[in-house]
């Protein structure tokens, strides 16, 4: 279950639920504890914070609306997030890179096309 709460970071902060931040990303964060979660509807525009402290995979569905875009966060050193498409999503990124690198790594996931989303970010293969 996703929850809305403040959460700081070395020398930044996220909160106030409804006020729009930089480039109109709300600024709001989801939380995720659990190690799979699919993305939906609910995190566009969004930060999505994982918290588990072991691997987790965030998956994108097919179906999510165009324009989708949100910025996922990995928020413990050992709680890696590998990002995957369902069937008949593409995910595309620079040398297939999938999964952040490390804590506080971000990544962008932004519908590009037809079921095709752009990975970027701090993330590895």
């Amino acid at each position: 279950m996703s929850t809305v709460q403040l959460v700081t970071f070395p020398s930044m902060a996220i909160a106030v639920p409804g006020v729009q931040g930089p480039a109109g990303l709300a600024a709001v964060a989801l939380t995720v504890s659990g190690t799979s979660y699919a993305l939906s509807s609910v995190n566009n525009n969004r930060l999505t914070l994982f918290t588990a402290t072991s691997g987790v995979t965030a998956v994108v569905p097919l179906g999510l609306a165009d324009g989708f875009n949100c910025l996922i966060v990995q928020t413990t050193a050992s709680g890696q997030v590998t990002i995957s498409g369902a069937s008949g999503v593409t995910i595309r990124s620079a040398l297939s890179a999938n999964k952040t690198v490390y804590q506080y790594a971000v990544a962008s996931i932004i519908k590009i096309g037809t079921e095709e989303y752009l990975l970027s970010g701090e993330v590895t293969a």
